[in-house]
């Protein structure tokens, strides 16, 4: 089944409904994270960004480098902003964001291109496993850390 594309002629929504939206995808590795971006992605065709499909290979295959851990933030930044620049209706990031400073850009982004930004934490209810070898003791200092801002 293709991902449908609405247009705002095919819906009846009044015009802050159909606002751009921003939505950023934030938890712990393992939380289901990009299990949800590509679940919402199915049903509006939404573009995703991560910082994780920078360690991935064309096979899929995930090889993380803590060295090129600052490209591959750079990467999703600018990849965000290249589809905020075309005025995607709907995008998608999907990273951690344990700390503020890896979610300002995000912020400021969506301020400079007018688009609506939701931030939403996904909680590992499913008992989901961390498919990068995150070892625990680093998980349960990103958890310490994490901040959720009401």
């Amino acid at each position: 089944m293709e991902p449908q594309n609405l247009s705002n002629s095919e819906t009846n929504h009044t015009s802050s409904e159909t606002a751009k939206t921003l939505l950023a995808l934030r938890g712990i590795p393992g939380s289901g994270k990009s299990s949800l971006a590509k679940a919402i992605s199915f049903t509006n065709g939404a573009p995703i960004f991560s910082i994780d499909s920078y360690f991935e290979d064309e096979a899929g295959e995930y090889h993380f480098d803590y060295q090129k851990n600052h490209l591959a933030y750079k990467e999703c930044e600018t990849k965000t902003k290249q589809a905020l620049e075309r005025e995607i209706p709907f995008v998608i990031v999907d990273n951690t964001f344990t700390l503020d400073w890896e979610l300002s850009p995000y912020i400021h982004l969506a301020k400079e291109f007018g688009y609506k930004l939701y931030v939403v934490t996904v909680e590992n209810r499913h008992d989901g496993k961390n498919v990068h070898q995150i070892p625990e003791e680093q998980i349960e200092k990103m958890k310490a850390k994490y901040q959720v801002v009401l």
